[in-house]
């Protein structure tokens, strides 16, 4: 439990970085209401639903599907996706079948694809 403990604070340290150094804003969720309805707004509603649903992995592939490593936005919503994983409990990671190192990789990988190279853990 205390390593779990350990890696899901590593991981919002990391999301926290990442917002204030490469997105610069302190607000760690991207807020739909404030923007217009765009195609980074149906991403973000059909990731949101996703994670509700249960169906991490698919929502996963298709975040990774829709990157564009030149959109700020995009880099955006990722961070935020992995920020919602990393607040779900061990259990619901766990039925949908995902883990705390799913997030940490998946970060790494976002990261790799904007070409943003810090260490995570």
């Amino acid at each position: 439990m205390y390593r779990k403990d350990w890696i899901m604070d590593q991981i919002e340290s990391f999301i926290e970085t990442i917002h204030k150094v490469f997105l610069h804003e302190d607000n760690l969720t991207h807020d739909i209401a404030q923007t217009e309805n765009t195609t980074q707004d149906s991403l973000y509603q059909k990731l949101d639903l996703l994670i509700h649903e249960r169906k991490i992995n698919e929502a996963e592939n298709l975040l990774f599907d829709h990157l564009e490593p030149k959109d700020e936005k995009k880099l955006a919503i990722a961070v935020n996706f992995y920020s919602k994983l990393n607040q779900l409990n061990d259990e619901t990671l766990e039925s949908a079948n995902y883990s705390r190192e799913e997030i940490e990789q998946g970060l790494k990988d976002i990261m790799n694809e904007f070409g943003i190279k810090i260490e995570l853990i």
